[in-house]
């Protein structure tokens, strides 16, 4: 990671790979308790829009410890990462560039959560992470294909990561290292961009609004 963030990696093509950003962003947030990192990007970015108890069993967790697990495969196929903390199994699948590898994709992932659980123990959510411009068609096509097999779906953006990276507080000196390093990494890959209007500002549609 630190070596991208220091443009070293351009000339082997390296820096576009959607399992480095995997490795680099989960990597690191593994190595800090849950409650200080992921626990408030996931509860404030995180979102299902047409299932509430996506967010809700999300907004229980809190616990520190977690189990992840990158590029678990069963014999329905790979995904990205599996998450298990409390009693919560989360899967996570991570595009960057590329598209779902066949509009199955997601419920073949749901039916591999489904089947790591066969004494049904955990709530079971699978999450979308992709760029802000690909997620809401794939949620649509899915959300409630998921539901069927008992796995909740829900989705994150790139860019809205990097504002909860951003809004984290610490105060040890680690993990603010890590989530700096965080920072640079996604705003170098340009997440850094414009995730729409305040939903208070009102617009008069006779005048004009000019941004410099």
């Amino acid at each position: 990671m630190i070596a991208e963030i220091e443009h070293k990696l351009a000339r082997y093509g390296m820096e576009e790979s959607e399992d480095k950003l995997t490795g680099d962003f989960f990597g690191c947030m593994r190595y800090i308790p849950y409650t200080h990192g992921l626990k408030y990007i996931f509860d404030n970015y995180a979102q299902s829009k047409h299932d509430c108890e996506f967010e809700n069993i999300l907004k229980s967790i809190n616990e520190d410890e977690f189990e992840f697990v990158f590029w678990k495969r069963s014999d329905e196929g790979e995904i990205d990462a599996h998450m298990v903390i409390d009693d919560v199994s989360i899967g996570i699948e991570v595009k960057l560039n590329s598209k779902l590898s066949g509009e199955d994709q997601l419920i073949r992932e749901a039916r591999m959560l489904r089947e790591w659980d066969k004494n049904n123990q955990y709530k079971k959510l699978l999450l979308f992470v992709a760029r802000n411009k690909d997620i809401e068609e794939v949620y649509y096509n899915n959300y409630d294909k998921t539901l069927r097999e008992g796995v909740h779906l829900g989705c994150i953006s790139w860019e809205n990561i990097l504002q909860g990276l951003r809004g984290i507080k610490s105060d040890i000196h680690y993990e603010k290292l890590i989530i700096n390093d965080l920072c640079r990494l996604l705003e170098q890959k340009g997440f850094d961009g414009f995730l729409g209007f305040k939903e208070d500002v009102e617009v008069d549609k006779n005048g004009y609004y000019r941004f410099g």
